[in-house]
């Protein structure tokens, strides 16, 4: 194993969120939302002042709104049925869901890229103690990222077969999805064969085309 990476999971990649929430049956909507000063307002539809596009799912009573911000897609969960504690749960296993469905739909997007790249490339889905793991598999012998979400919500990544720094290119696709890769969320453990001097002709490659 070349490396280990853990961080916290971001939402930034807008069109792959809808995708996981139509896969989920959350009926997703990209619609514009205004905040109104009172509930007349809002019943009349006037004075509002324009939010923006926010992407909003449904499931029974629960309400799921995505807002952009600098930090990624940030949700939130509104009922009209429960509330405090209750709420609080239900929103927090919903949300859970939908990070398991992001992830799915950000390895199997990272594994188009390999493909495109002229790689091959394969993704493989398992139910873990720690919580629900991806491996994709690519290249001619064998190289590996195994991708897994905590049940705290933490992703780790494992890079496996591969040589040198440019180990580094094999999650570069996945962390422009999932993590905020400006910031310092993202904690790193080096081993020994990321010191070789060695780089991939396969992960050069892949570096070139997703440019």
């Amino acid at each position: 194993m070349s490396h280990c990476t853990t961080f916290q999971m971001i939402f930034r990649d807008k069109r792959l969120l809808f995708r996981a929430m139509r896969d989920m049956g959350l009926n997703p909507e990209n619609v514009a939302w205004n905040v109104f000063g009172s509930d007349l307002q809002k019943r009349l539809g006037i004075g509002g002042q324009p939010l923006g596009k926010l992407l909003t799912g449904t499931r029974d009573d629960l309400n799921i709104i995505f807002m952009e911000s600098e930090d990624g897609l940030q949700p939130n969960v509104e009922s009209s049925e429960l509330s405090g504690e209750e709420l609080d749960a239900a929103g927090e296993q919903l949300l859970s869901e939908v990070q398991v469905a992001y992830l799915r739909c950000a390895v199997n997007a990272a594994c188009k890229k390999y493909r495109e790249a002229g790689l091959y490339a394969e993704v493989r889905e398992n139910k873990t103690e720690e919580g629900v793991s991806f491996v994709l598999t690519f290249g001619a012998s064998g190289k590996s990222v195994t991708v897994t979400r905590n049940d705290d919500g933490m992703i780790e990544e494992k890079v496996q077969g591969v040589i040198g720094r440019s180990c580094t290119d094999a999650t570069s696709v996945l962390e422009s999805l999932l993590a905020d890769t400006q910031g310092s969320t993202i904690q790193r453990t080096w081993m020994p064969s990321y010191q070789a001097t060695v780089e991939d002709r396969e992960l050069q490659v892949l570096r070139l085309t997703s440019r």
